[in-house]
């Protein structure tokens, strides 16, 4: 009994360390590559505009600002779906359900919109991107037979000026609450 408390006590210490690191673990072990890329879908829906609009006014924000807010709008407005699902933002936003496509999308959709309210369309780019997980080297796409698990949207953050980048995955930002991926 003994050795059962401490090997719950251990797991629990590791779990607890783990957690406030999760974010540098996954950039370490997981990385996507770029494979293609998806048209962005210009915002059309009023309700979605008006929420951006209400939440925005009056700001200016910076890049970071813009990708908290659309992860936010996308993660409060989405919940993860394995079956078949719409991949425009306009009508994820009104199903409420979405695959990482959905989910890229959205995301992508709310980050250009708001870089046009902001006018920082000359310095900033949001890229819908299609991508590969490698875990420690190995595509881990390869495991699976299902046409599901293909391949993996993520989206890209380009400053044109310096060309540096950041790279979010909405879907998993939504779950896990890592706000940044690696890409190469």
């Amino acid at each position: 009994m003994k050795r059962l408390k401490n090997s719950i006590k251990y797991l629990a210490i590791i779990i607890l360390l783990i957690i406030p690191f999760r974010g540098f673990l996954f950039r370490t072990s997981v990385n996507y590559s770029e494979i293609d890329h998806r048209k962005n879908v210009e915002l059309t829906d009023k309700k979605l505009i008006a929420e951006i609009n209400n939440q925005t006014k009056g700001k200016v924000l910076n890049i970071e600002e813009i990708i908290e807010l659309s992860n936010e709008i996308t993660s409060d407005n989405l919940a993860f779906s394995l079956h078949r699902v719409s991949s425009n933002a306009n009508a994820v936003y009104i199903s409420k359900k979405a695959n990482c496509i959905g989910y890229s999308s959205l995301f992508n959709s709310i980050g250009t919109y708001m870089l046009q309210q902001q006018q920082q369309t000359d310095t900033y780019e949001f890229i819908h991107l299609v991508g590969a997980l490698d875990v420690l080297g190995f595509n881990i796409h390869n495991l699976f037979d299902n046409p599901f698990f293909k391949d993996h949207d993520y989206n890209e953050i380009v400053n044109k000026k310096t060309h540096t980048k950041l790279f979010v995955d909405p879907s998993l930002r939504d779950y896990l609450r890592i706000e940044y991926v690696s890409s190469r």
